[in-house]
């Protein structure tokens, strides 16, 4: 499949790519693999708000690779295999090749040379365990990254990246930007959010921008107040996952991301759509979330 690409910096370096294999004289059995696997990546990044290939992430080709890992395949059954997702790295790790070469970048970012298959299943949480992280947390911030991890379903660097403003209370609605302010998503937030994320910004907020003369914009601030790195947001759930002592939700090693994935199979198998589940995602392409109704299935199939 071959995606329409808007952005000109994209369609560009997607001609020159096709010219740099054919110099570079690398070829793959039943066509142009290589260029088909760059031009979905662009495509990909165009969805997630990327604008330009400098502004590319360790933690976005993260995000990339774990959307590649639970894609659909175009045609016939199933995810991609290991196979086709090595030959997705490799396609990607020449395009870093072309773009160092040519000066468009200045560095570039770490691609894995193949993809680990036993780290492909991302643990989920039952609904009565995400109760018993709540039940555990000891302040209203590690009950509002509960809540914005899990409650509204963002990345983890969605969770770093978000501002006070994006966050309307007033109008129980979370703004996540994607990018350079040139792209977003509306996430709705139930009652229930509200009154947690408001406890959370007139107490434990208010009480860490004492300790600095600074104007802090970010959602979340740490004890210096200052923005929370991924880091410590991700740390802050180990806390809380560890204060739990259940050795099931201990053994399955969530993470931010893990709680992302865990409303979205709640919500399917509470009877949302996948256009609904898709956009509350904020997914570029409608693939990735087959994943969670698969799931529901399997689970509807084999539980007694």
């Amino acid at each position: 499949m071959i995606f329409q690409i808007s952005n000109k910096q994209y369609q560009s370096i997607e001609k020159q790519y096709e010219k740099y294999i054919h110099a570079k004289g690398y070829k793959i059995t039943g066509g142009n693999m290589y260029l088909t696997c760059v031009n979905e990546f662009l495509y990909w990044l165009e969805g997630y708000g990327v604008t330009n290939v400098k502004k590319i992430t360790t933690a976005i080709m993260v995000e990339y690779i774990e959307y590649l890992s639970t894609r659909e395949k175009f045609r016939g059954e199933g995810t991609l295999s290991q196979r086709m997702i090595d030959i997705h790295l490799f396609s990607l790790r020449i395009l870093f090749d072309y773009l160092l070469e040519s000066n468009i970048v200045t560095s570039t970012v770490s691609i894995p040379k193949f993809f680990k298959s036993e780290g492909r299943k991302r643990n989920i949480l039952s609904m009565d365990e995400v109760k018993l992280l709540y039940a555990h947390t000891e302040n209203n911030l590690e009950k509002a990254i509960l809540t914005v991890a899990y409650g509204c379903g963002l990345r983890r660097n969605e969770l770093h990246r978000l501002n006070l403003q994006d966050v309307i209370l007033s109008k129980g609605i979370l703004q996540v930007i994607t990018g350079k302010g040139n792209k977003s998503r509306e996430v709705p937030m139930s009652d229930t959010i509200v009154t947690y994320l408001r406890e959370y910004v007139t107490t434990d907020r208010v009480e860490r921008l004492k300790r600095t003369t600074q104007l802090e914009k970010a959602f979340f601030v740490n004890s210096q107040g200052k923005r929370m790195s991924g880091d410590l947001l991700n740390r802050t759930l180990k806390k809380i996952i560890q204060r739990t002592d259940n050795p099931s939700i201990n053994s399955k090693d969530i993470t931010l991301h893990c709680l992302r994935h865990s409303i979205a199979t709640h919500l399917i198998e509470n009877g949302a759509s996948m256009e609904f589940v898709r956009d509350f995602l904020g997914h570029a392409l409608v693939d990735t979330v087959h994943i969670y109704a698969k799931r529901r299935k399997i689970r509807q199939k084999y539980t007694l």
